[in-house]
């Protein structure tokens, strides 16, 4: 198992997320596409200079809102990006982070209806096609690629967790997403064996809040500490600013 950082949203300049990863003696730090910061320093070198420099590994977060089951000129669109990028990691990224998004929602009387559920067959069938042009990709470059939960994420996507792991994908557990979803992912995971190759690991509480300080919520934290071992995975204590790393990482290693 690896423990990393995500980068920091208070941080202007990369190199401090490289000096506070060295500090917490962390192994990685996943750098963030929709921060111009990340971009930025994959065109010019300088995030594959430091991550040589400071001896820290690097794993990529794609565009949150990239979604592969939308318009198909949209999910080619994000397949051009992801190559673009993933091109630029070779030789060091080791992973790259892509969402599940739940798509178009058309409220009825104050309840939410999934356009993809309601036209399910085309949806699994887009996404899939369109999640293995993208594994491809990352392939290519030597790069493997992840599939994460959102928050708030509904019932129906159980049956696309699924047909994804019968399709062969890998995934990402993010656990304070799932809390937020009632726990659906969790129910996956106690009964089908997802590869889980990478988990985001932050607290949560009151069924609104997550992305909290460890100890902050009410998750089991060394459970999903220990599930994460089992996998091997990449572990990004996804606590996004300074000061709750400080406090969040000792207690992690402690559990």
């Amino acid at each position: 198992m690896k423990i990393g950082m995500p980068q920091l949203f208070e941080y202007d300049n990369l190199e401090d997320n490289f000096i506070l990863a060295k500090k917490l003696g962390l192994d990685f730090i996943e750098f963030n596409l929709n921060f111009a910061s990340c971009r930025e320093g994959l065109f010019s070198d300088a995030i594959k200079n430091l991550a040589k420099e400071y001896d820290v590994g690097i794993t990529l977060h794609f565009y949150d809102e990239a979604d592969f089951a939308t318009y198909p000129e949209v999910a080619r669109a994000y397949t051009v990006l992801l190559d673009k990028y993933a091109s630029l990691g070779e030789g060091f990224v080791k992973q790259i982070n892509v969402h599940l998004i739940p798509g178009p929602v058309v409220t009825i009387a104050g309840y939410k209806n999934y356009v993809y559920e309601k036209e399910y067959d085309q949806y699994i069938k887009r996404l899939i096609t369109n999640l293995q042009k993208a594994e491809d990709i990352c392939h290519k470059y030597g790069i493997n690629m992840v599939v994460e939960n959102t928050d708030n994420i509904p019932y129906f996507m159980k049956k696309t967790y699924k047909d994804l792991f019968e399709a062969g994908f890998r995934f990402c557990y993010d656990i304070g997403h799932d809390y937020l979803s009632n726990y659906i992912v969790k129910d996956i995971v106690n009964t089908l064996h997802l590869p889980l190759d990478e988990f985001h690991i932050h607290d949560a509480k009151n069924r609104t809040m997550c992305h909290l300080s460890l100890g902050e919520g009410i998750l089991d934290l060394k459970w999903y500490k220990s599930l994460a071992e089992s996998h091997n995975a990449y572990v990004v204590l996804e606590v996004k600013q300074e000061s709750d790393l400080v406090s969040s990482v000792p207690l992690f290693k402690s559990l």
